[in-house]
């Protein structure tokens, strides 16, 4: 769906963000804190992290999981399935488990064992399929079509998942209003797409940017062929952002985010040896 179709994506951040608030109010999500790190800090720039490592599931992934479960089931659904490299499949089968409903999550076999126990302490039926995102995408799409009572909670491909993930940008604006600019890693692209999105219609002084491992520069690619461009091959440290280029965030990215940043493996190792 283009970004110029009929989804008012600005109603659906503050629909999210006031769904989300309910729900930190029962203590499903978490308002996570901006922590200024010493570490990055230097020289006047000061650097904080939106510690959202500290969210319930363990990522970002709940808000816009919750949202968007919140919202099919008023259409009636009651069994959801995604596809994911880990946090997504996660977040989905914890929500599954708070609003007691099904969970199906489908995982590259080379998913973490951590991950996969996770999904299966909160009640998801686990599959394994494929040695990729790419490959594990395919059999999930095949499961839903054979059975239009499940309902295909994408990883990023969903504008519900997109505007969830935005209350982010919502939280570092009331937190720390002088904010000048944001990066964002960039997987399939949903967290970056909405805020920076949120950030052009809201603040646009504030610049957003993606950043992408170096041997997974899938956006970069995407962005300089004007379209989304698929790797078959991608081998990092981070297995989160080893996916794809979303077609729905693409759009949102290739207008509103600044840049994208290529990271080495050796930095992104030193930063998870120090954090």
């Amino acid at each position: 769906m283009s970004v110029a179709g009929s989804i008012d994506l600005m109603f659906l951040i503050q629909e999210a963000w006031d769904f989300i608030r309910r729900t930190e109010s029962l203590g499903y999500v978490i308002r996570t804190p901006l922590y200024r790190s010493e570490f990055l800090s230097s020289n006047g720039l000061n650097v904080y992290l939106k510690l959202e490592n500290l969210q319930r599931s363990g990522s970002f992934k709940v808000r816009g999981v919750f949202f968007a479960i919140h919202r099919y089931m008023r259409e009636g659904y009651e069994h959801f399935l995604t596809v994911s490299t880990g946090n997504h499949a996660v977040a989905l089968a914890y929500v599954a488990n708070v609003l007691r409903v099904k969970a199906t999550v489908v995982v590259p076999e080379t998913t973490p064992k951590s991950k996969v126990e996770d999904m299966e302490r909160y009640g998801a039926e686990v599959i394994k399929y494929g040695r990729s995102y790419v490959e594990a995408e395919k059999r999930a799409l095949e499961i839903v079509s054979g059975n239009p009572r499940i309902k295909l909670v994408h990883t990023f491909n969903d504008h519900y998942i997109i505007a969830g993930h935005a209350t982010i940008g919502l939280e570092i604006l009331e937190d720390l209003p002088s904010v000048d600019a944001i990066l964002i890693p960039l997987g399939g692209g949903a967290l970056p797409a909405g805020v920076s999105y949120l950030m052009r219609h809201v603040k646009p002084g504030v610049k957003v940017y993606g950043v992408q491992p170096e041997s997974a520069p899938f956006y970069v690619l995407s962005l300089k062929e004007g379209k989304p461009v698929v790797l078959s091959d991608i081998k990092t440290i981070a297995d989160g952002l080893a996916s794809r280029p979303g077609e729905i965030p693409f759009e949102y990215i290739r207008r509103y985010l600044n840049d994208v940043f290529l990271v080495n493996e050796e930095d992104i190792m030193r930063l998870y040896t120090f954090y």
